[in-house]
């Protein structure tokens, strides 16, 4: 994208998000009125403003996109593909698993290990799940490696 965005594809990613005006001035940092302002706007906007809400969809997932002449298209908007979404579930998973398991492991060695001082017990589990994530995380990010 040029660097700019339409009025029609800022009511169009705030529609997609399910934002209020409000709610998106808030995370580009700028005021309602120039939000309202700008999607009161014809045409291609040129503001400082511009950039802080062009980010904040960004940072939400959204892409923008530009008008294709040749097919007759105009500028669009859509959610970005999320390339790294299986990767993320999967580390999610299989830490979460590690994490449960040693839980168990924990108080099938020592049936009192929750009577703990809760500093002690952090500090138990922790240790015992450092290593372990570590491991998971390498065997996770290595596999899909190219």
């Amino acid at each position: 994208m040029s660097g700019f965005i339409t009025a029609e594809q800022m009511r169009a990613a705030r529609a997609m998000l399910r934002w209020e005006q409000e709610e998106l001035a808030e995370k580009a940092r700028v005021s309602v009125k120039t939000i309202k302002r700008m999607e009161a706007s014809t045409g291609k906007m040129d503001s400082r403003s511009d950039f802080s809400v062009m980010k904040a969809f960004e940072l939400a997932g959204i892409e923008f996109l530009e008008g294709d002449d040749r097919r007759r298209r105009g500028e669009g908007v859509r959610f970005k593909a999320d390339r790294t979404a299986p990767l993320r579930e999967e580390l999610v998973e299989n830490v979460s698993r590690n994490f449960g398991y040693t839980l168990k492991h924990l108080s099938d060695e020592d049936q009192d290990v929750f009577e703990r001082p809760a500093d002690e017990l952090i500090a138990l589990i922790m240790t015992t799940l450092q290593e372990q994530i570590r491991d998971e995380l390498r065997m996770t990010l290595n596999k899909r490696a190219p």
